[in-house]
């Protein structure tokens, strides 16, 4: 059996006015879920990105590679 090639993506989560969690993931343009609790987020998030994946191998397209970085930046306010 081949192994699997492991990829690594960055993964924004934000928390909604209305409850719950928003999360996104750059490197794969309209990945993104919602769910009621951090650790629900998590897993639907993963569940996403595998779904992506899947479709990216079933066109016989590359997997974007993670470009992303996060940083802080200080503004005068």
């Amino acid at each position: 059996m081949a192994r699997k090639k492991e990829h690594s993506f960055t993964v924004v989560i934000e928390p909604c006015d209305e409850g719950g969690y928003f999360a996104m993931c750059p490197a794969l343009p309209g990945c993104h879920v919602q769910a009621e609790t951090y650790e629900e987020t998590l897993k639907e998030m993963k569940s996403a990105i595998d779904a992506f994946i899947e479709d990216y191998k079933a066109e016989k397209e590359p997997v974007p590679d993670d470009h992303v970085t996060v940083t802080t930046l200080k503004v005068a306010i």
